[in-house]
């Protein structure tokens, strides 16, 4: 196991890297914008990451048996360092796109493999506090980024340089942090994505859904909300209002996933995320929409938390990597494949086709998990290699 202190030095260098990346997004968009290229192609563009993070998620479990979390992690960061030192190295679009598609890699292997890391690392009794404290820094990481181009501005290389500077930071931290402990192994057991998945379905259609509302109400909550009559400040709060309830989501349902049931709690957050967007048309012009948001996105953090923490549960040793690599992957998808479709039903039914839209999939979602649940049949292998259960 991993030391307290080992793991603050690791969490807090994991922190820094994740917030230079979702730094470099709104900066990239900036720029795009400020050298003239279209709206259209600045989303393309701003795709591209997401992108790269797919294509070689699938070789990240490979990775990780070959050179260790440690050092796979220190590659993400170190190939993040040099991405950035190439955008401010360039004012070509063109090598921009590809560097963002390679920060998109080097986004892939510092998320799975330090997930794996630490959801290994930590002790079964107290897995849901410590991973929702890790979930918690992993959200604050996506506001901390862009607010500090509050500070540093988006003109020039210097964001560019700085970004550069904060993942090499990350980089020494996490060598101070040392190596992890190896687990001792006779024989690694590799299973397919699709056994993977069908182990523990309920927790990857949870995470799958996670990313699609957070993709959704990132990009299109707003638009709701203006569509709705709100002025602007009011649409932009409403997005604050829910990933500030989803930070907190994680550490509140991770401490409840130690002392009740973890798939009650799984199923109570699934059914929240079916009736606050039935609820919210008719409460968002009310004060009630700030206590709805906020359970909404309680129930979002407690519903991704949740899924990893049953993953660690469910997953150990070599086991638990190609498991987090694929939830990474589904969260991704959701995330991609969410705004097309929320955004097409707005368009066709106006500014109600986000809530309802998110209501059915939710819907949908839950009562898939809720069969696999109560139907289907648990893959457990029950092959012990040195006392360690693998799965």
């Amino acid at each position: 196991m991993m030391t307290r202190a080992r793991m603050m030095i690791a969490v807090t260098g994991a922190f820094l890297s994740a917030s230079s990346f979702w730094m470099s997004l709104p900066l990239i968009a900036v720029a795009l914008r400020a050298r003239g290229v279209s709206d259209f192609w600045v989303g393309v563009i701003s795709g591209l990451p997401w992108a790269g993070l797919l294509a070689v998620s699938p070789f990240i479990p490979w990775m990780i048996r070959r050179h260790g979390l440690q050092r796979t992690v220190l590659a993400g960061m170190a190939m993040s360092t040099f991405v950035f030192i190439g955008f401010a190295s360039t004012d070509s679009v063109a090598a921009w796109s590809v560097l963002f598609v390679f920060q998109g890699c080097t986004l892939a292997l510092r998320w799975a493999a330090m997930d794996t890391w630490i959801n290994g690392a930590v002790p079964d009794e107290s897995r849901g506090r410590l991973i929702g404290l890790y979930e918690l820094l992993a959200s604050g990481s996506m506001a901390a980024g862009p607010a500090c181009l509050v500070f540093i501005g988006s003109d020039g290389r210097a964001p560019f340089l700085i970004c550069a500077i904060t993942a090499a930071a990350a980089s020494l931290m996490l060598l101070c942090a040392g190596r992890e402990t190896a687990v001792p192994v006779r024989a690694s057991i590799r299973l397919p994505a699709w056994r993977i998945w069908n182990i523990e379905r309920p927790a990857f259609i949870g995470i799958t859904l996670v990313g699609l509302i957070e993709a959704c109400n990132l990009s299109l909550l707003p638009l709701f909300s203006l569509g709705s009559g709100a002025p602007p400040r009011r649409a932009a709060l409403f997005v604050v209002m829910v990933q500030a309830g989803a930070a907190a989501g994680a550490v509140l349902f991770g401490f409840l996933a130690d002392k009740f049931s973890r798939r009650a709690i799984l199923a109570g957050t699934g059914i929240v995320t079916i009736l606050a967007p039935l609820l919210l048309p008719s409460l968002s012009a009310s004060w009630l929409a700030w206590p709805l948001l906020a359970a909404w996105g309680l129930a979002q953090g407690g519903l991704f938390t949740l899924g990893m923490v049953m993953l660690g549960a469910r997953f150990q040793g070599l086991s638990l990597a190609p498991a987090v690599a694929l939830a990474m992957a589904v969260y991704t998808l959701g995330g991609i494949i969410g705004p097309p479709c929320i955004g097409s039903l707005m368009a066709a039914f106006g500014p109600l086709g986000l809530p309802y839209g998110l209501a059915a999939i939710s819907l949908i979602a839950v009562g898939l998990a809720s069969c696999f649940e109560i139907f289907g049949t648990h893959v457990v292998m029950a092959r012990i290699y040195h006392g360690e259960r693998l799965l």
